[in-house]
């Protein structure tokens, strides 16, 4: 992987006017052609978000997904209703989301076929569903250890470089072309350890992608 990923994803840190703000802010700084940017809003604010950034090289993307269309999904987000407000990938499985909904499996059963693009989050490598990843569309992995989100705390590089280097090899071994980031309190401070790895396609951050400064500083660590 030429580029490294970055996903600042927002959780419900921000209010409107905070996510608009911030937005605004992304949208007037420089970004390098080494790095590709995603930003992850609060559901309530993807159309205005997305309306901010849409003419930047800054992809808006959705926290979650439950279905693929339908109708009695209450409470639910589908990819027919995203693809309306121009978004066209979702993060699944996040750690915070899995405890709360159906198998992450079923919703990727639905969502394949009709090729929209996702961010899957795992903690454990075994929860990637392997016979169902291609090269048909893109599609990107995160692995996220559970004690880390938000807690500070980050994983070694060893243990990174481990389970990135294991994932990477199964990868590979299918002939899949899929980036793996790395995602658990990553910041300014060691963005560039991680990033530095040939395992680590790039980062998925959560607290820090709220703040501009501590945004660019991961960027700049690139």
């Amino acid at each position: 992987m030429n580029q490294k990923i970055v996903i600042g994803n927002w959780k419900n840190y921000l209010n409107y006017e905070e996510s608009i703000l911030l937005s605004k802010a992304i949208s007037n700084i420089s970004i390098s052609d080494k790095t590709r940017v995603m930003i992850s809003p609060n559901h309530l604010y993807l159309k205005e978000v997305n309306e901010i950034l849409n003419k930047t090289n800054v992809e808006v993307i959705a926290q979650n997904l439950t279905s693929s269309n339908s109708s009695s999904d209450t409470g639910g987000i589908t990819a027919v209703n995203l693809r309306n407000l121009n978004v066209n990938r979702s993060i699944i499985a996040h750690s915070e989301a899995r405890i709360r909904q159906k198998n992450p499996q079923d919703v990727l059963n639905e969502i394949i076929p009709m090729g929209f693009q996702f961010v899957l989050c795992f903690e454990e490598i075994d929860q990637i569903p392997f016979d169902l990843l291609s090269n048909d569309f893109e599609i990107i992995l995160a692995y996220e250890p559970v004690w880390a989100i938000g807690t500070g705390e980050t994983a070694s590089i060893d243990h990174i470089n481990e389970i990135h280097e294991q994932v990477k090899s199964n990868l590979k071994d299918l002939q899949l072309n899929i980036p793996v980031l790395y995602g658990g309190s990553v910041n300014p401070s060691n963005s560039k350890d991680i990033l530095e790895s040939e395992f680590v396609d790039g980062v998925l951050v959560g607290g820090a992608s709220t703040k501009i400064d501590q945004l660019e500083g991961i960027l700049n660590s690139i």
